[in-house]
């Protein structure tokens, strides 16, 4: 990979995907020193990159109900950021799309969710729809 700018965003999208499969239990305990991090290869709740095909972008990661786009720019653009979430949503069949973007020089749990407010309310909805059938302790 020759692209610098491409080499930093894929370094993005990896840091993002660790840190989310650490902080959800999906890898096992002292992962890195790991031949093998995943605790199931197989669960649904594995935060993986997708890969690309096709003329439709699903996404930099799929964190099922989530397509996150990971944005690790100068500028932030969030406006921008959140619209190709939610497009690349729509093209992966995933309800919401979430656009992660890192903080300047800061770590990765300091990065930014970010979602529109009528992605936050289907959110919010989903979550108090599962509180009420016993799914999600408030």
């Amino acid at each position: 990979m020759s692209n610098p700018n491409k080499q930093k965003g894929t370094a993005w999208e990896r840091a993002v995907r660790h840190f989310l499969n650490a902080a959800l239990g999906q890898y096992v305990d002292h992962w890195k020193d790991a031949a093998y991090p995943w605790r199931d290869p197989h669960d649904p709740d594995n935060i993986t990159r997708p890969a690309q095909t096709g003329a439709k972008d699903m996404g930099d990661l799929h964190a099922r109900p989530f397509v996150i786009e990971c944005k690790a720019e100068k500028s932030i653009r969030l406006a921008d950021y959140v619209r190709q979430a939610n497009k690349e949503a729509t093209n992966a069949g995933f309800p919401y799309g979430v656009a992660v973007v890192k903080a300047p020089r800061r770590r990765v749990e300091d990065a930014y969710a970010v979602m529109d407010l009528v992605t936050f309310a289907l959110v919010l909805e989903a979550l108090r729809s599962a509180d009420q059938n016993g799914g999600i302790p408030c």
